[in-house]
């Protein structure tokens, strides 16, 4: 009997030292600093149409689009997206345990162009054969003189300009040119090489009628008709 109560005891004292290891293992984990259960990582994708262009991360360079970065902690990032020949793109986003972000770009801004160009150039005319009529930008400029000179068109802006020279039995000659300052473009219209059109007014035909040849008895009897008649008269 004593050793019955001697077992029991002990079994106690067992079962309360085995409750006080169970409920400070997760003291134990606690103290120590690992988590329970393992982080799942955020990630940020970045679509852009057309593809091909370099995302940095917080000024790391990642890759081109289309991406997918994974594997991120927590926190704020700064997303920027640059293509060729555009200005680039720039995405702040906030990432949470397990979250997902995603960015898409569908178009892209083009870089500003440089300043129009200025000052004021010449565009030389002349025409095979010549007095042609010339206009600039659809306002007339003048006439290529009949010889080898060229019509000269002073103090014309640089840019790009429109040329037509137009002569009488030809077809229109049109030509873009582009103005340089203190340039001197020249324009050739050869129009021997060119097919002449075809002027005036086309002849109205009618509907005639075409005549008829006679049959032999027809002959005959139309030439006694016409023989009668004279025999007729005289008497």
């Amino acid at each position: 009997m004593k050793l019955y109560s001697a077992l029991n005891r002990n079994g106690f004292i067992i079962g309360i030292i085995a409750c006080l290891l169970i409920a400070g293992i997760p003291v134990v984990i606690a103290a120590d600093g690992t988590p329970a259960t393992p982080s799942m990582g955020s990630n940020i994708t970045v679509i852009t149409w057309p593809a091909g262009a370099a995302v940095f991360i917080n000024s790391e360079y990642r890759g081109v689009t289309p991406i997918k970065v994974g594997n991120l902690s927590s926190g704020s990032y700064l997303v920027d997206v640059s293509q060729a020949g555009y200005k680039n793109e720039t995405f702040t986003r906030t990432l949470s345990e397990g979250s997902m972000v995603e960015i898409g770009i569908n178009q892209f801004e083009p870089l500003s162009v440089g300043p129009a160009p200025t000052g004021n150039g010449s565009i030389a005319v002349d025409s095979s054969p010549g007095g042609a009529s010339v206009t600039l930008d659809g306002n007339p400029a003048g006439t290529t003189p009949s010889s080898r000179a060229a019509l000269i068109l002073n103090a014309v802006p640089s840019g790009n300009h429109t040329i037509t020279v137009e002569l009488a039995g030809y077809p229109l000659f049109t030509s873009t040119v582009t103005v340089i300052k203190n340039k001197v473009v020249q324009v050739n219209a050869d129009f021997e090489t060119r097919s002449p059109t075809i002027t005036g007014t086309p002849i109205a035909t009618t509907n005639r009628r075409e005549p008829v040849p006679l049959s032999p008895i027809t002959a005959v009897a139309a030439a006694g008709l016409i023989g009668f008649a004279a025999v007729y008269r005289r008497s």
